[in-house]
């Protein structure tokens, strides 16, 4: 079997041994949006403009500091924004986050839709697994 985390490498031209454990964390969760903001990002458009085209928009968690917090979502635009997040200027009803070890390495995805919240669904790392876990929670 394949390693799927491979290629999930901090950036060989960063040297470790000068980072400290929060910056290597940083490193590799920007990593980590590297590779799959593409992905997650296609599969949302797709989505988008299929069921919510011209309402809903998408965003994702990755100018935030949380070293293993990466997540992405969709939602309308919110009518009331925090000036203070830029995160607030979109509802998120449909999120994506990326679940992790204790390392940060990548496990899956977890797959919520917060207009019923008891609809949370984890899928692998696939494409075809965000779609169907994407198709499972708005169903």
């Amino acid at each position: 079997m394949n390693n799927p985390f491979e290629d999930i490498k901090i950036n060989p031209e960063i040297d470790l041994e000068t980072l400290d454990e929060d910056q290597q964390k940083l490193a590799k969760r920007d990593t980590i949006y590297k590779k799959y903001d593409p992905m997650v990002n296609e599969v949302f458009d797709l989505f988008i403009a299929a069921h919510r085209q011209g309402l809903w928009e998408k965003d994702s968690d990755c100018s935030r500091q949380y070293c293993c917090h990466v997540a992405w979502f969709a939602g309308p635009k919110e009518k009331y924004a925090d000036p203070y997040d830029p995160h607030h200027t979109i509802r998120r009803i449909l999120e994506i986050r990326m679940e992790m070890d204790g390392l940060c390495y990548p496990t899956g995805f977890t797959v919520t839709h917060y207009g019923a919240i008891d609809k949370i669904i984890h899928v692998g790392l696939e494409k075809d697994d965000l779609v169907r876990g994407i198709k499972q929670v708005m169903a």
